[in-house]
């Protein structure tokens, strides 16, 4: 059993199936969605541009912690500033998770 993508809502569904179990749609063989992931031919970064992306991304976050720190003690800071500081620590954080995530599945694959 195979799974094939609705051309209706695109959900995933079997091959044998006559209609869509998500909107009834009768199903046809051929999808334009193509649910097997296919390997990129894009070379891996170099460890310099994953030094350079982690230096991007804990200075985002320390910039957004400083700026953080600095409004918290300014009592009238406006909601935008403070808006802004959450935005670059988010930005950070997620930055270095996806270093993260990035570096343990290049362990994995040596």
């Amino acid at each position: 059993m195979a799974l094939i993508a609705c051309g209706e809502c695109g959900r995933a569904v079997s091959d044998k199936a006559a209609a869509c179990i998500g909107c009834g749609a009768p199903l046809n063989d051929a999808s334009s969605i193509d649910l097997a992931p296919r390997p990129t031919k894009a070379a891996p970064p170099t460890r310099a541009q994953i030094r350079r992306r982690t230096l991007l991304a804990a200075a985002t976050f320390g910039c957004g912690v400083i700026s953080a720190a600095l409004l918290d003690r300014r009592f009238g800071a406006s909601r935008l500033a403070s808006f802004l500081a959450a935005m670059l620590i988010i930005a950070g954080l997620c930055g270095l998770l996806v270093l993260l995530v990035y570096a343990a599945a290049a362990r994995r694959g040596r």
